[in-house]
């Protein structure tokens, strides 16, 4: 499949997403029902959790899977020829979103943060839950972008954007984890017997719900591991998009395009990896010291290195990605 010049029907998106995965679909309408009905939420129902209205984190994660489904089939169309791998993907995923949104909905109908809370047994008992399903999930993109990297498409410049969108997705998804690991102040309460009340957070070196950017609420006094995880899932939508876009100005050569995309792939998942190297040294977004503009000027001329090397080197005329 390649960038076409002319924009399907939405009949056509459907019974084609349909056809690679009748799960995924309708999952796909769940989430986008759910994002309605949750934005409804935040005007029916006053309450606020950590700093923000309490149905605005279960939008953001309904409209966040709607998006994800709708690139995943996107990805899915590529693998068509390999159709038990894409049957049982589109199960595992969509099972996988649904759970991990149903548990974040309960947990705002009830008042109460769903990640990280460990207060109650049924508390505990949903976040690990919430875990188990992002592992799966993970587990079952590491294996969609392991063939997707062992697939020849025909399309180089298209080729190389969903790759590295989707391994860089998979590195985003990974890096939820270090949210997930108990700090050490939640540590020390352990060793002395206390219970907690939460294991683990989005921030680094303050606590949750302390001053934040508008709508995303990342933190501003202390690192954040949300902008870094947020880049990472979001980029096997905006690396594509690029190469469909570059694919349209029709007096770039297919080295130029390629180039462009590698170029933009490097530095999206440098700044990714930047952003959470510095949530991981406790600096917020918002501040940016010797160290982080250190490592952003490497990515920069990485960015650069892979530009040039991929205008440089012979391309075969007739070769497959």
């Amino acid at each position: 499949m390649s960038a076409s010049t002319s924009l399907p029907s939405v009949r056509a998106l459907w019974n084609r997403a349909w056809s690679l995965s009748p799960t995924l679909t309708l999952s796909t309408v769940v989430m986008a029902i759910g994002a309605v009905l949750t934005t409804l939420g935040m005007f029916l129902d006053s309450r606020h959790l950590v700093g923000e209205p309490i149905w605005l984190k279960p939008t953001k994660f309904y409209l966040s899977l709607a998006a994800y489904n709708v690139t995943v089939l996107y990805f899915l169309s590529f693998l068509s020829e390999r159709r038990r791998l894409v049957r049982i993907s589109g199960h595992v995923l969509a099972a996988a979103g649904f759970i991990e949104n149903v548990a974040i909905t309960i947990q705002a109908a009830r008042g109460v943060r769903s990640h990280f809370n460990v207060a109650t047994p049924f508390d505990a008992a949903i976040f690990s839950l919430m875990g188990v399903t992002i592992t799966v999930l993970w587990v079952t993109m590491i294996v969609l972008a392991i063939v997707l990297l062992r697939s020849r498409l025909a399309d180089r410049p298209l080729a190389a954007a969903l790759r590295i969108g989707f391994v860089a997705a998979v590195i985003g998804t990974g890096l939820g984890y270090f949210m997930t690991s108990p700090r050490p102040t939640q540590l020390e309460a352990m060793k002395a017997g206390q219970r907690l009340v939460e294991s683990g957070s989005h921030t680094f070196g303050a606590v949750d719900g302390g001053p934040g950017l508008p709508l995303v609420g990342w933190s501003t006094e202390a690192g954040d591991m949300r902008p870094a995880h947020f880049l990472g899932l979001h980029a096997m939508q905006l690396l594509p998009i690029l190469a469909v876009v570059l694919a349209r100005r029709r007096h770039l050569s297919e080295t130029r395009r390629l180039a462009t995309v590698r170029a933009s792939g490097v530095a999206y998942v440098g700044v990714m990896l930047v952003l959470a190297v510095q949530a991981l040294r406790g600096v917020p977004i918002t501040r940016w010291d010797e160290v982080g503009l250190s490592a952003l000027a490497l990515v920069a001329l990485a960015t650069v290195c892979t530009a040039a090397a991929t205008l440089l080197r012979r391309q075969p005329a007739a070769a497959t990605a």
